[in-house]
């Protein structure tokens, strides 16, 4: 990923913190929507794959990082698994385009490497921008501040975070409060949080994430506020795809799930990225996630997604570039067609 911007300078050469979320549908396969007429459109193209920046973020971003890459570059983008697929997917170069290896290369070369090691990348000038889920975390803006940098947000698109359970579980919807009571260790079995499982004394398997996580500080930021979480590392999940591997288990089957599981993630990645037909999103305060009643903000945790920049970044630098074309009417229209729901 760090040598996308020779490369691309190569293929050019040659020829040369403060918006979500996504349609449940997947997004169409090919950056085909006509840019921008404005004159100044084109100069801000070239001038960002003359001197394309290093970018990284969060793994929910990958696949539109993926896609502004190929949109930039004239390249069609098709994605790489189904949507029922038990894996991650992404957006790649069309297999059946002529695309010259080169090009194809640097964009699937594209690989975030998450949300916290982003930031820390961001702040010892290892990347020029990031795609991020989240604002940073205090222990994120601690390190920033030792190291006297200061981090520039503007929001470019809307997201959600969403709480998961297993199929076979009947909860529908929950409280907000009640969530927030099960994270805190007030609320230990399903019968108290008012959710029949057929026992009784069922206990709630409530997983988290790791520290850092974008998921985790999510959580905190969005559903516990100033409530602490319960300290239970015997309940954390690593990566973005733990949740639903744990509470759903086998894919086909179910063999090996959660049933007395409850768990979070973020809704573009429940949506569109990943996909196990063992695990559902619940609604929150009577409101299901979906791409509408996220776009109207009617779902209560509606998140906005950000590009980050550092504040000493020049005047025209290729970081600032990037961020700007984001926020036009250009960027936004690819970012409307990777599936999340732009700010303008």
């Amino acid at each position: 990923m760090y040598s996308l911007r020779s490369t691309v300078t190569a293929v050019v050469t040659a020829a040369l913190v403060a918006g979500v979320v996504l349609s449940c549908a997947a997004p169409s396969a090919s950056p085909s929507a006509s840019p921008s007429t404005s004159p100044t459109i084109p100069a801000m193209r070239s001038a960002i794959v003359s001197h394309y920046p290093s970018v990284d973020g969060s793994t929910t971003t990958g696949p539109l990082a993926r896609l502004l890459a190929c949109d930039l570059l004239g390249v069609p983008c098709v994605w790489s698994a189904p949507a029922s697929a038990n894996i991650e997917r992404t957006y790649v170069p069309d297999p059946n385009a002529a695309i010259p290896s080169q090009t194809a290369s640097t964009i699937t070369g594209i690989k975030f490497s998450t949300t916290h090691n982003a930031y820390v990348n961001l702040i010892e000038g290892k990347i020029d921008v990031l795609l991020e889920a989240r604002l940073p975390s205090p222990d994120e803006l601690a390190e920033a501040s030792t190291k006297g940098v200061t981090i520039e947000t503007h929001a470019f698109a809307l997201d959600a975070f969403v709480f998961l359970v297993n199929t076979q579980n009947p909860t529908e919807n929950m409280p907000l409060g009640t969530l927030r009571d099960i994270y805190a260790g007030k609320i230990t079995t399903w019968t108290a949080a008012n959710i029949d499982v057929g026992d009784a004394a069922a206990q709630i398997h409530a997983y988290q994430r790791e520290p850092n996580s974008g998921s985790q500080e999510l959580m905190k930021q969005m559903v516990m506020g100033t409530t602490p979480m319960v300290d239970a590392p015997q309940m954390v999940v690593q990566t973005m795809a733990g949740p639903y591997n744990t509470i759903g288990g086998n894919p086909v089957t179910g063999a090996g799930g959660d049933k007395l599981g409850l768990g979070f993630s973020v809704y573009y990645y429940a949506a569109v990225m990943f996909s196990n037909p063992q695990v559902k999103m619940i609604g929150v305060d009577g409101v299901k996630p979906t791409s509408a009643t996220i776009s109207s903000r009617a779902y209560p945790l509606a998140a906005e997604v950000y590009v980050v920049t550092r504040k000493d970044a020049a005047a025209g630098s290729p970081a600032l570039k990037y961020r700007d074309w984001l926020l036009s009417p250009d960027g936004q229209r690819v970012v409307k067609q990777s599936g999340y729901v732009p700010v303008s």
